[in-house]
């Protein structure tokens, strides 16, 4: 059976791939919801995980459409719950494919979750990071992105140590944070600095519904 949703999108001449709806948490924040699982007219359900064959192929249908030839890890869940998929299907990218560039987008748990420190695995394979971090507080980050409770304790302090790991791993490294209220939001603007990394603010998502074909 083949996996519901689009496995590959294109957003501002950038191509994206999705790998998996699972997420170590839960975001206020998180747009999947109230745009009923859907992305600027993209469809990001999936119906099961989709293998990397069917990743590989829906990529290579799709890039000739992405000006930028930047392809980015993102759907509405987290690519390092799928690590080996991820760095598989980076190899199987960069095959034939000169001036590829590849990224992630992650929530920074990779490490934590996957209980080791996967850096220089993803600094093998990609060329730049984006993590949601959100926030210079450790409460407030629990409180803004509900992670799982096993992961809830260590979980902002992993984050921040992962951001320094890809500095110093040489990966092009930039934290973003959602605009929203109650966020110091030059705070994380200093802390990025303080890890070695860029930053990026982000619109908030929610109040804006999307449809499949809007």
């Amino acid at each position: 059976m083949a996996a519901r949703g689009e496995l590959a999108y294109l957003y501002k001449g950038r191509l994206y791939l999705n790998l998996t709806n699972r997420c170590p948490t839960a975001c206020r924040f998180c747009a999947k919801h109230a745009w009923d699982w859907n992305y600027r007219g993209s469809r990001l359900l999936l119906g099961r995980e989709p293998t990397v064959g069917e990743l590989l192929d829906a990529a290579r249908c799709r890039l000739p459409d992405a000006p930028s030839r930047e392809i980015i890890f993102c759907g509405f869940g987290e690519p390092t719950e799928r690590l080996a998929t991820l760095l598989d299907l980076s190899e199987a990218l960069r095959s034939g494919q000169p001036g590829l560039s590849l990224r992630l987008n992650t929530v920074g748990l990779g490490t934590l979750s996957n209980r080791r420190d996967i850096v220089p695995e993803l600094a093998a394979v990609l060329d730049s990071v984006s993590v949601s971090l959100n926030t210079a507080d450790a409460a407030q980050w629990r409180f803004l992105h509900r992670p799982r409770a096993n992961l809830a304790a260590a979980g902002f302090c992993a984050v921040c140590d992962f951001i320094r790991g890809c500095v110093q791993a040489k990966l092009e490294t930039t934290v973003t944070a959602v605009e929203q209220p109650g966020v110091d939001l030059a705070a994380v603007a200093a802390l990025s600095r303080r890890l070695g990394a860029g930053f990026r603010l982000r619109p908030q998502l929610v109040d804006r519904p999307q449809r499949a074909g809007s």
